[in-house]
């Protein structure tokens, strides 16, 4: 072999090390690894609502390096569940973006349905553990959700936390009870019918331990953020029962009203803190 041949062919040689170490050094920075992921966050949005609201908060985990992963869910009005690509080898603790196409249902046996075949469909694709975060009544589906696996089944994800943003637990502003004050176990003094047909959700909390992180917002200063009582969102606390845990945030501020809280940097900072943590 020619001189000028070996040459070449070093050459090449070294720039194929030096692109696959560039490439190991890239995933290593990155955080991503051959390895298929397992866990998994979630987030459902509120009523009339789309994964637009998901974006700004979804976005901020991303910026922040806890994921390097979006996927698009859609259920379909027809009760179609349908991923835009399912998580591969190298990403990072993919976010799940649902979109409820009939956004304005509030049959929750059938929100229910919808949250167990996205769970079903996520077990199949080898995502074992899950955190759930809801804005306004993705909260309902996600509770209705828990409520009906106290007992949690092997074949779907382990729900390791949950987020619930504006919760609208004992009823929205407008009912009458939705403002009652909360009993030293966090029960309303009053309850909504939307109160208590939740009966039962703390077998859940007490099957399981799951980490709640509440967040609600105070913009008018009057302990509402325009849409939901916070006693209405805080009335969750009941629920939660050992060995599951529970804490609340509150948010103040323009800022802080109800449809702006998916928008707002601190959720974003609180949400980001407790999935790491």
């Amino acid at each position: 072999m020619k001189p000028k041949t070996i040459y070449t062919v070093l050459a090449v040689l070294v720039a194929i090390v030096v692109i696959a170490l560039a490439l190991v050094t890239y995933k290593k920075a990155s955080g991503q690894t051959d390895v298929k992921p397992t866990e998994a966050t979630v987030f459902f949005h509120g009523y009339g609502s789309s994964r637009n609201a998901e974006q700004s908060m979804s976005r901020y985990l991303v910026d922040k390096g806890y994921s390097n992963r979006r996927i698009n869910v859609t259920v379909s009005k027809d009760s179609k569940v349908s991923f835009n690509r399912k998580a591969a080898a190298g990403d990072k603790h993919p976010i799940y973006l649902v979109q409820f196409n009939d956004n304005s249902n509030t049959d929750f046996a059938k929100t229910t349905d919808w949250v167990d075949t996205i769970m079903t469909q996520l077990h199949e694709q080898g995502i074992t553990k899950v955190n759930l975060i809801g804005h306004s009544m993705g909260n309902m589906a996600i509770v209705y959700y828990l409520k009906s696996h106290s007992q949690y089944p092997d074949n779907l994800p382990r729900v390791e936390r949950t987020i619930d943003i504006a919760g609208h637990f004992n009823g929205l502003r407008f009912q009458n009870d939705a403002s009652a004050g909360l009993e030293a176990n966090g029960m309303p003094s009053k309850e909504t019918d939307s109160y208590r047909s939740l009966a039962g959700l703390e077998k859940y909390y007490e099957n399981n331990k799951t980490k709640v992180l509440n967040i609600y917002g105070d913009s008018t200063g009057n302990g509402s953020d325009t849409t939901v009582p916070n006693n209405s969102s805080k009335s969750l606390r009941y629920f939660v029962r050992q060995p599951s845990t529970y804490q609340e945030k509150l948010i103040t501020g323009k800022q802080a009203q109800h449809s702006k809280l998916h928008e707002n940097k601190e959720v974003d900072q609180a949400i980001y803190d407790f999935l790491t943590k």
